[in-house]
């Protein structure tokens, strides 16, 4: 069949068949679509651009911004894994610098050229084609890099329109597996900070006693982490049948690590302050644990002592905790208490009254391993309150970043109408949350009310 000069030229190879030229760019673009995860996508984009350009090699180089390295762990007709070089480094480096598409018709001839994998490998690089992979943004996500065209001859113009059209749709699938993994790892954050969160919550007493004639005390708390875990606890339990031990504390950090440390503390508060694996355990009303026999110097200034001291061992990060601990015996009202800097609690005495409990702030715990802890020590009458707190109660921000302020939580105390120490909390949240709106919380907050209902002689 008689043909034109014209016509053969477009029925040939793709540097002259248009044809070719789009059948390509889909074929990549298509083999790309089809995966997600990053490795994946790369090894498909070496595969079939090398096929497509007809080149012996090809690679993608990501960029890493936070070292400004490219690096590439597939390469068509590569044997090593992992490429990895700073960008000032190389013809690739050199076109991630310039943003600037490189056409090297001969390496050897080339001033950014490095002969070092060629000695070590014994292959000999001839042309270079780099083309930077830049987004919507304008940002640089890596290079695009063939080697040698498989004809021998230098990479030309066409070669040049068909990566730059391949490159479009490497950019876009690399951002692509980016966002997707972003949104993986996001997920599974979310789903190990619900389970961490879980697991805290599931160390603290959830199960309020309710008031009895028995008890003598009722006890109410409340928690609300600024992360989805925090450093705020609070515990509370019998360490025999009359004395009433709780706590509260609020460790230096947020999220995960003051999680941690928490942990720690709230563990060594209940075994150093039970301090005696002999004692038989009971359990009493509303399901509370009680030990028949504590020992006889069990105090509030020996629990932090110890703790504080168990703290300082190893605490390179230099962690800490306030914390506020004190024991209530439920018939004769007497509480002793101690602080290790932690804000002091409010006593309720009834009629709009609410006074700040006089203590020695103290230190916090876990800095310094010989502090000295003070204790005090008063005795509650009927009806009175013990309402303690953690610092994300009276330091709650507004939106301008004004306080909530001490002077605040006490008048909200002394407003407040108390018909149980739920309603008490509520209350007290209330004021805070009408006073933050809509800004963000800014630290943990716990609230710990303990009501002495009064002894039988």
């Amino acid at each position: 069949m008689f043909t034109t000069e014209k016509e053969e030229a477009l029925c040939g190879r793709y540097d002259h068949c248009l044809s070719y030229y789009l059948s390509a760019v889909t074929q990549v673009s298509k083999a790309i679509q089809s995966e997600v995860e990053l490795e994946n996508i790369l090894s498909v984009i070496v595969e079939h651009t090398s096929d497509v350009m007809e080149a012996d090699r090809c690679t993608v180089f990501v960029y890493d911004e936070n070292k400004e390295e490219l690096w590439s762990y597939v390469g068509k007709g590569l044997d090593r894994n992992e490429i990895r070089f700073a960008v000032a480094f190389g013809i690739a480096g050199y076109a991630a610098r310039t943003r600037q598409k490189i056409n090297v018709p001969d390496a050897y001839d080339n001033e950014w050229f490095n002969r070092e994998f060629d000695l070590k490998t014994g292959y000999r690089t001839r042309s270079v084609l780099c083309l930077p992979l830049i987004n919507n943004e304008g940002e640089l996500i890596g290079v695009l890099q063939v080697i040698n065209k498989k004809s021998g001859l230098p990479f030309d113009k066409n070669d040049e329109m068909l990566i730059e059209s391949i490159a479009v749709h490497v950019s876009i699938a690399i951002e692509r597996a980016f966002l997707t993994e972003l949104y993986i790892e996001h997920k599974k954050d979310q789903e190990m900070m619900k389970l961490s969160y879980e697991i805290q919550m599931s160390m603290l007493p959830r199960k309020f006693p309710i008031a009895t004639d028995e008890s003598n005390i009722d006890i109410d708390a409340f928690i609300s982490p600024a992360k989805e875990v925090g450093g705020d606890f609070y515990d509370f339990f019998f360490i025999n049948d009359h004395l009433l031990c709780f706590a509260i504390g609020d460790v230096s950090d947020k999220g995960v690590p003051a999680a941690l440390f928490m942990v720690r503390v709230k563990t060594l508060f209940r075994t150093l302050a039970i301090n005696d694996t002999s004692t038989k355990t009971v359990t009493g009303w509303s399901g509370m644990e009680r030990r028949a026999n504590a020992k006889k110097d069990t105090s509030p200034r020996q629990i932090m002592h110890k703790i504080n001291k168990e703290l300082c061992i190893d605490n390179e990060t230099m962690m800490f905790v306030t914390m506020f601990a004190g024991i209530v015996n439920t018939t004769s009202g007497q509480f002793s208490y101690c602080s290790g800097g932690h804000n002091p609690p409010f006593i309720l005495t009834g009629g709009g009254n609410a006074v700040e409990l006089e203590t020695d702030m103290g230190p916090a715990l876990g800095l310094m391993d010989d502090a000295e802890f003070k204790e005090h020590s008063v005795t509650l009458d009927k009806g009175h309150i013990i309402f303690t707190y953690t610092d994300g109660v009276d330091e709650a921000k507004d939106i301008d970043g004004n306080m909530f302020t001490l002077k605040r939580l006490k008048n909200s105390l002394c407003n407040a109408q108390v018909g149980s120490l739920k309603a008490l909390t509520d209350s007290v949240m209330s004021e805070v949350g009408e006073f933050t709106k809509d800004a963000p919380q800014s630290d943990d907050i716990t609230i710990l009310s303990i009501k002495y209902i009064g002894g039988t002689g």
